[in-house]
């Protein structure tokens, strides 16, 4: 799955990053904002909170299995991109893409969720693509943010 995504041809490169980077910690304020200004304080506020629980708790897990980035375990991986810190799993970007769908999608109508789905997939085959993760480092972000926003449906039910 690794070499499928990252052996992938150069020319899809702006569209993946486009959507890649969408799962960046940079990005958690501006979804928020978009929330506020379509009238979503709650949501803006749940957006906010779990995209930097999402960015934290990654970086604070990544220590924790002390595994390097895919070019420190396997022969020629495609580096599209640099690629900041030594430690790949979890991937932070998927952890939060993932925690901000599925926060989104509690409040969003249902037909938005196959988009917010097909958004925290690009963002994990970006990951990918630019040689950042493996497989099992997208779907343990993945987990990570599922178990965020879970977190955060039960806070704000309480609520």
């Amino acid at each position: 799955m690794f070499r499928a995504a990252n052996t992938a041809p150069d020319g899809i490169r702006a569209p993946v990053r486009a959507l890649m980077q969408a799962g960046a910690f940079g990005m958690t304020p501006l979804f928020a904002a978009v929330a506020l200004l379509t009238g979503r304080r709650w949501l803006a506020g749940v957006l906010l909170a779990g995209g930097t629980a999402a960015w934290f708790r990654a970086k604070a897990v990544k220590p924790l299995s002390g595994r390097p980035r895919p070019s420190g375990v396997l022969t020629n991986v495609v580096l599209r991109e640099p690629i900041a810190g030594d430690l790949g799993w979890v991937s932070g970007h998927t952890a939060v893409a993932t925690t901000l769908a599925f926060a989104a999608a509690e409040e969003l109508p249902a037909s938005a969720r196959p988009v917010l789905a097909a958004w925290v997939n690009a963002v994990g085959f970006g990951r990918m693509y630019v040689g950042a993760h493996l497989p099992q480092d997208v779907v343990g972000g993945a987990g990570l943010g599922m178990m965020l926003s879970s977190f955060l449906s039960l806070w704000t039910r309480r609520r």
